[in-house]
């Protein structure tokens, strides 16, 4: 890990991604270790999760004390592997940074729930498990579970990447995607939003509005029973003055290479993202009214 990224991940806040420690754990106790670990990696917020060592963090003021020593990579990743399953990816960086040592752990769930699998030295019982909650550890629930248990369960894809601005009197643009449910339980979409990009910049965002033939505006709710799919155009908010910031022509088309970014959420708050690279926008009719003026 070079010193840019961890500079970065020092100025963030303490939470469900990242944790400060002034020391390293010490090795007879690594059943602190293992429940840090074990929380991180049930939480609920996608990505890597890090614990950085030799940094204390008082009043969210940053202070870089650093290690006296590294600890073996090897020993931690053995100590992970033979006390949590299902197998968690882990790497221990060490990162040295204004002439002082510092350990980061990177956790990389990608299996939950993840628990102990056999008592660690009569101090933690097998199948222990917590999740990071916030700043701090808390033990798990039921709902905690079934969110997890149904992760993956939802499939959202964008299936062509053409976004038609089409028809203005409906207010919307429609681009075709399948939204699958194979979990057991139905399930509800309460709001979903497109962003399109240009590179790494945000040029626009698009509320999700409804589908084809049953547009309802910010307040639309789409409901997909268990084991159930729907391959649809969806529609989402389009106006003329976005035509400018997505450099759209007087022909109604853009010579941006444009990322649509695409994000559902469910009444129990689980997040379901697509995105495409290449998208293809054509824009007709009334929408292009503004464009056509400065022309």
């Amino acid at each position: 890990m070079n010193s840019k990224i961890f500079e970065e991940l020092i100025h963030l806040v303490e939470g469900e991604t990242i944790d400060f420690k002034s020391t390293f754990y010490h090795p007879n106790d690594f059943k602190s270790l293992l429940i840090d670990v074990i929380s991180f990696a049930n939480s609920h917020t996608k990505g890597p999760k890090y614990i950085i060592c030799g940094v204390k963090e008082e009043n969210s003021t940053k202070k870089l004390i650093g290690l006296e020593s590294y600890i073996d990579q090897s020993n931690i990743e053995q100590l992970i592997f033979e006390n949590i399953e299902p197998v968690l990816n882990i790497k221990l960086h060490s990162v040295f940074y204004q002439e002082k040592k510092f350990q980061l752990l990177e956790i990389i769930p990608n299996s939950r729930p993840y628990l102990l699998k056999k008592k660690y030295k009569n101090t933690l019982e097998k199948g222990f498990m917590k999740i990071r909650r916030g700043a701090t550890n808390d033990f798990i629930t039921r709902a905690d579970l079934d969110k997890m248990y149904n992760a993956g369960l939802v499939e959202l894809k964008i299936l062509d990447g053409e976004l038609y601005a089409t028809k203005p009197s409906t207010g919307c643009a429609q681009i075709r995607c399948k939204l699958s449910n194979y979990s057991n339980k139905p399930l509800t979409i309460t709001w979903g939003c497109l962003e399109i990009y240009e590179e790494d910049q945000l040029l626009t965002s698009h509320r999700l509005f409804g589908t084809e033939g049953n547009i309802v505006g910010a307040d639309y709710q789409l409901k997909i029973p268990a084991n159930d799919e729907i391959i649809t155009y969806f529609e989402f908010s389009f106006t003329s003055s976005q035509c400018f910031t997505l450099g759209v022509d007087e022909d109604g088309i853009t010579k941006k290479k444009l990322i649509y970014k695409l994000t559902f959420s469910d009444a129990n708050d689980n997040e379901y993202n697509s995105s495409y690279d290449n998208g293809f926008l054509l824009v007709q009719g009334d929408y292009l009214w503004k464009v056509k003026l400065k022309k």
